[in-house]
């Protein structure tokens, strides 16, 4: 056993070498910064520092899950990124299947390219770009007041920020998505549809049949991975595209957002720490029942 190990360690030194970057990235970054997540648990004062400060139990916990806000942020961060991978996954879905059906390889670089602009803008120009749209002057804008006979001014309209921001959000990573499902579908044995199109299949049929569950599995990872995460939130989308407003939190407000502004109006580095610390653990536990979840109904999908 032991020597079978050496051997498979030895065959593929190569890729274990290519690893090791990534592996240090993560330790840096994600394992040695976990050691202030004391920082949740004491009464932070920056003189003293983490370890010196009063040990205060579990009291930062209750001033999030106590407030006022709780219910908004907790629903808001919940429906949104629940939004955000359905829409997400469909328009991603949708484009990877165009792509492959286009044949000319110049047009095929020209669509790879511009779905993967929009992911490399910053927010801040997002916002402007937004901005543009939908401001008193904008298209959209315009469109909203001929249709409903009214002045609009939407960075006051709390039910249009949902769809708003669900765009945004789509337009900006769908394309990235869509390039990865789009490498996936490149695996397909073209085979399947040739036998297929001998069958009489059409197009919709070889979509529903081949192409939509040769992608199941990859779809399975996004969810698994897109699970961990049900808590986070895009901090620079909630940010600047709603411009920061405090007239739309009711409807943009959500736990990373809330976390960065309790941290810049109060300096409470702690709550803010401990606030990270039960998105960290929920997105743990979200994890592992999903993956347990995919490995009965899937096992080749599933993660672990």
């Amino acid at each position: 056993m032991k020597r079978q190990k050496g051997l498979y360690c030895k065959s593929n030194i190569q890729l274990f070498t290519m690893c090791i970057p990534a592996l240090v990235k993560i330790i840096v970054f994600s394992y040695i910064p976990m050691i202030w997540i004391y920082m949740a648990f004491v009464d932070y004062k920056p003189n003293k520092g983490a370890f010196d400060s009063p040990f205060i139990g579990l009291k930062n916990f209750n001033f999030f899950f106590k407030s006022l806000d709780f219910s908004i942020i907790f629903g808001n961060t919940i429906r949104y990124n629940l939004l955000f991978l359905f829409v997400g996954t469909l328009f991603s879905l949708l484009l990877a299947i165009l792509l492959y059906e286009i044949l000319n390889k110049a047009a095929l670089k020209v669509f790879q390219t511009a779905f993967f602009l929009p992911y490399f803008i910053s927010w801040i120009l997002v916002s402007y770009i937004v901005q543009a749209f939908i401001d008193s002057n904008g298209m959209v804008t315009a469109l909203v007041e001929n249709m409903v006979g009214r002045d609009v001014n939407m960075y006051t309209e709390l039910k249009a920020w949902p769809a708003i921001l669900v765009i945004v959000n789509t337009w900006k990573g769908a394309g990235v998505s869509a390039i990865v499902y789009y490498a996936t579908l490149l695996n397909c044995d073209m085979s399947l549809f040739e036998a297929a199109q001998i069958d009489g299949a059409n197009k919709m049929q070889k979509i529903w049949f081949i192409t939509l569950p040769y992608l199941r599995p990859m779809v399975v990872v996004n969810v698994i991975m897109s699970g961990a995460n049900i808590l986070r939130s895009d901090l620079g989308l909630f940010m600047f595209v709603p411009k920061d407003s405090a007239t739309l939190r009711p409807a943009t407000d959500v736990i990373d957002y809330y976390i960065w502004r309790t941290v810049r109006e109060t300096g409470n580095f702690e709550i803010g720490t401990a606030v990270g610390l039960v998105q960290g653990l929920i997105g743990l536990v979200l994890t592992i029942i999903v993956n347990k979840v995919v490995n009965k109904v899937e096992p080749g999908a599933a993660l672990y």
